[in-house]
């Protein structure tokens, strides 16, 4: 690990997002609330803070339209604030229902939310929270805002963006070691059982069920020719979905580690941790600027990275598999699966 971390580009000149709609979820602090000064500083019009604490979020909100930039480059941006819990299945489906009775479109989805938790615990759902909050909510909040999100591609001729929170730590799941599960034990199941799953690892184990899910996504996600049909068009899709890792950034993320790694951590983090600026350059990079060559992928800072060793090798996608169809099985009493998602 290199002691200081590359240098990352400013965006582009010339972004305007006048017109578009977007969600950034954990919006309150850190990562998320820099993403969203950022879409409106670039002059996004509607813009949907997705957090736990409303009272928090709506502090954000009057702060984020104060902003100097905002107001003089944006000054008639839309901020709401819902309420959103990734703890458990019951807020998510409720801030589903809310956005789609209050908007109807959606052009770009930032799932940013996330906890990083050193020891396994269960979540409101029963499940791993780890699991739950970085993983099985945010497949719930796709495939629940994917039918907007298509329809708004539509209605504009432009493909909406999803981006996702990453991290390259998914190369070191504990799965690689584990390998192979027993043949009667769940991928889910295996981190639901905290007597077995390692306890430092809920962090890139959840990182690297995401870029699991991901991949199948992508493959199975369907690609269509759009407006008129020339010999040389190509079939593209309505959502390109990417994941992004800001690299090492200087925010209160790992506040929830022990004393006695949290402090050494705050001191490698300060020695190379980014500011949120730079990590919110790199976020728009992934959903803004970026095109349709990251569809799938994980980009490290604004590169497209190779998948890890592990996750293309036999047992790899043998897991993927695995959790491909148990994360159907999950879903399927939620939300309305769409028609191409077929079991492996």
């Amino acid at each position: 690990m290199p002691i200081i971390q590359p240098s990352v580009t400013p965006l582009p000149e010339g972004i305007d997002l006048t017109g578009q709609v977007a969600i950034v979820t954990g919006a309150s602090a850190g990562i998320g609330l820099e993403i969203s000064r950022q879409l409106l500083q670039h002059k996004l019009s509607t813009l949907i803070l997705a957090v736990r604490n409303t009272s928090k979020g709506e502090s954000v909100r009057d702060d984020l339209l104060k902003d100097q930039h905002v107001a003089a480059t944006n000054p008639h941006a839309s901020v709401h604030v819902l309420r959103l819990d990734m703890d458990g299945y019951t807020s998510v489906s409720d801030f589903i229902a809310e956005f789609k009775r209050r908007f109807s479109d959606l052009n770009i989805l930032m799932l940013n939310a996330g906890v990083g938790l050193p020891r396994r615990e269960h979540a409101a759902s029963g499940h791993e929270r780890n699991t739950q909050v970085n993983y099985l909510s945010n497949v719930l909040l796709t495939l629940g805002l994917l039918p907007v999100m298509e329809a708004t591609a539509e209605k504009t001729g432009r493909p909406g963006k999803l981006s996702v929170t990453g991290s390259r730590l998914y190369a070191m799941t504990s799965l690689e070691k584990r390998a192979p599960l027993g043949l009667n034990e769940t991928l889910l199941g295996h981190f639901d059982d905290l007597a077995r799953a390692p306890a430092l690892t809920g962090y890139m184990d959840s990182k690297f069920l995401w870029m699991l899910f991901q991949a199948e996504l992508t493959r199975q996600y369907p690609r269509e020719l759009h407006g008129a049909r020339d010999a040389g068009d190509k079939a593209t899709p309505k959502i390109i979905m990417n994941t992004f890792c800001p690299g090492m950034v200087n925010t209160g993320f790992n506040n929830v580690l022990p004393i006695y790694f949290r402090l050494p951590v705050k001191a490698v983090v300060a020695l190379r941790g980014r500011n949120v600026e730079k990590a919110g350059w790199i976020a728009l990079n992934a959903a803004v600027v970026a095109g349709e060559e990251t569809h799938g992928t994980l980009l490290g800072d604004t590169a497209i990275e190779e998948p890890c060793a592990f996750i293309v090798s036999a047992e790899g996608q043998r897991l993927q598999r695995m959790l491909w169809n148990e994360t159907m099985d999950e879903m399927k009493p939620l939300v309305t699966l769409p028609g191409w998602m077929h079991k492996l």
